[in-house]
């Protein structure tokens, strides 16, 4: 088999992605995005849809001379919780990736997130930064098989969610790693690179919207506590 058959046949049995990445007042981050998945060779089936809201023009004018796809979020909450979840609902992939417009994706990072798939609903990415993940505890960009979604839930709200929409920001990751462990759906893929390209690893730059997500980082901790308790003791 060439090579280039080979890869024509490793593609056509992986399954069909969406990204969704939900985003706000970073405009300058959406070429760069697009031109990381289109350098990571995993373009041919995955496909990257930004949930922004209807209100934010200056997202809104570069993800059009982009010609991104784009899901318009239309109610009065703004954060990363509901965009998942509107991005979960407006894309039909048999698997998603949750992600920030601050990743890089790495080289065939898809291919290698399935190359050992042993069945589990859902893959933790390397983000090259959180210390939990890269020990393989966590999950900052997770694929999520859909069905699973569909029918149990990636949050403890139950099926047809991936995010508590309650969370500002932080926490929704915790959430949704201890959903998929206590379940044994949790996997991790060390040579799936999606690199974050945070603040807190010197890879990016501090602004509002990095701010604005740590200004509820405390009520976010006690909610999911309160959530964890909840469902321990209904065990």
């Amino acid at each position: 088999m060439t090579s280039g058959s080979l890869t024509g046949w490793i593609e056509s049995v992986l399954p069909e992605i969406a990204i969704i990445v939900p985003v706000m007042r970073r405009p300058q981050n959406v070429a760069r995005l697009i031109q990381s998945h289109a350098d990571s060779g995993c373009a041919a089936f995955t496909t990257l849809y930004f949930v922004a809201d209807v209100d934010d023009r200056l997202e809104l004018d570069e993800l059009h001379r982009c010609s991104a796809n784009v899901i318009l979020n239309h109610a009065q909450l703004q954060t990363f919780a509901v965009k998942c979840n509107l991005g979960y609902r407006e894309t039909d992939e048999p698997w998603m990736l949750l992600v920030g417009d601050d990743v890089r994706f790495g080289w065939h990072w898809a291919h290698d997130a399935f190359a050992e798939d042993d069945g589990s609903s859902m893959i933790a990415t390397n983000d090259l930064m959180n210390a939990g993940v890269m020990r393989g505890m966590h999950a900052t960009h997770p694929l999520i098989r859909r069905e699973w979604a569909d029918e149990r839930g990636a949050s403890w709200d139950g099926a047809g969610t991936v995010c508590h929409n309650g969370y500002r920001h932080w926490y929704v990751d915790n959430e949704w790693t201890a959903v998929a462990q206590f379940d044994g759906e949790f996997r991790y893929a060390p040579t799936a690179i999606v690199e974050h390209l945070h603040p807190l690893s010197g890879k990016g730059v501090n602004d509002d919207v990095y701010r604005l997500g740590q200004s509820a980082s405390e009520a976010d901790r006690a909610l999911y506590l309160r959530r964890l308790g909840r469902f321990a003791n209904a065990r």
